[in-house]
């Protein structure tokens, strides 16, 4: 999972550090990115998520269904 997620960051996209949880079906996956505000944030995390979703077969049947700024 982290591998893939890791795949899916562009070397210039601002993130600090990344996180993955695994459950019985679902994953959620925890950004950490350095972003002068929210809306960027966001467009970023769900730009990263499309990425990995898109690139990596083990994961085309995943679909993003919640995303939230902590």
């Amino acid at each position: 999972m982290l591998a893939a997620l890791y795949r899916s960051i562009e070397p210039t996209e601002p993130v600090e550090t990344a996180r993955a949880l695994v459950g019985d079906r679902s994953v959620r996956i925890a950004l950490c990115l350095d972003c002068p505000d929210e809306l960027e944030a966001i467009g970023r995390a769900l730009g990263i998520c499309l990425r990995m979703l898109g690139r990596s077969p083990e994961f085309s049947g995943y679909g993003i269904t919640d995303c939230r700024l902590l």
